[in-house]
This record gives structure tokens, C-alpha cells and sequence, in this order.
């Protein structure tokens, strides 16, 4: 379980960096942000999906464009969709309907859960605690809801994850 929460932390670290160069910039992602970003992907042996929960639209021309942008690149860099998969739930900006989207995603076995926004922390943390197995992550926030004992939370400041 640790191999797989270090391969997932690799991606989701690579993605968040991304996101960070492509905010500087532009909110597109372009291969030079990506420069460099290959060789630290680790090898892909089993499909990882990610799926993001998010307030606003994939095409926003802000944060959740940034993530959406990141993923396609970070799902190039890897091999494509057979290495990395994704979805976008977009305009979910009331919470309850985020909630279960964020729910929905770890029942159907997504690897990743972003849950895009601080509005929906309390609620990603409940899900969180009934999905071990599923990495959560926020980058809009710090709290990895350590305090709650959880284990299975990312945040773009939790480096603590690797290594």
C-alpha cells in the first residue's frame, strides 16, 4: 500500500507543479512547463484515475482550467489515457452536490479524489475517512485532516507524503 500511495503522491506532486508554473504564466500548459517533469514521473504499471470536483468550469480561464490543463499534460507525459485517466465534474460550487460527486467518485474506485475548493473540506474529509484506500487532495488549502487522524488527504504542501 505504501508503493502505491508513493506512486500516487509522485503524480499528484507533478500535477500540483504543473498547476504552480502554469498559474505564473498563463493558465494554459504548455510542453515547456512540462520540461523536465517526465523524468520524475514514476512508470505507470496499472491505469490511475483521478477525478476533480470543481466550482466552476473546465474552461474558466482560472484555477479550474490551471487543473484541468495540468492533467491533460501530466496525461501526456505519462502515455495517455491507458496510464491516466480523468474526469471533470464542473459548476458544482453547492456543497451537498459536491459531496456526493466526491463520494460518488472514491465508490467507483477512482484513485484520486480532488476535491477542487475549501468550501468542500469538511466534506471531503467524511468521505475521506470511509475510503482509506483513496488519495483525497485540495490544493487550496493546507489541512490534510491529520488532526483527524486521516492518512489519505494531499495537499499541495503535504511533501511529507514523499520520501
Amino acid at each position: 500500500m505504501k508503493a502505491r500511495f508513493f506512486t500516487l503522491s509522485l503524480v499528484l506532486v507533478a500535477l500540483l507543479m504543473v498547476l504552480s508554473a502554469g498559474i505564473t504564466h498563463t493558465p494554459q500548459v504548455s510542453a515547456a512547463t512540462m520540461e523536465g517533469t517526465e523524468a520524475a514521473m514514476p512508470a505507470i504499471t496499472k491505469q490511475i484515475k483521478i477525478a476533480v470536483v470543481a466550482p466552476s468550469a473546465k474552461n474558466d480561464l482560472a484555477w479550474t482550467q490551471s487543473i484541468y490543463d495540468g492533467l491533460v499534460a501530466v496525461q501526456t507525459a505519462v502515455g495517455g489515457k491507458d496510464k491516466l485517466d480523468f474526469t471533470v465534474s464542473e459548476n458544482l460550487f453547492n456543497v451537498p452536490d459536491a459531496a456526493a460527486a466526491i463520494r460518488d467518485y472514491a465508490t467507483q474506485g477512482y484513485d484520486i479524489v480532488i476535491a477542487h475548493g475549501t468550501q468542500y473540506g469538511a466534506s471531503m474529509f467524511d468521505v475521506a475517512k470511509d475510503f482509506p484506500d483513496v488519495s483525497f487532495a485540495w490544493g487550496t488549502a493546507t489541512d490534510t485532516g491529520e488532526s483527524q487522524g486521516l492518512k489519505n488527504v494531499l495537499t499541495k504542501t503535504s511533501a511529507k507524503w514523499i520520501g
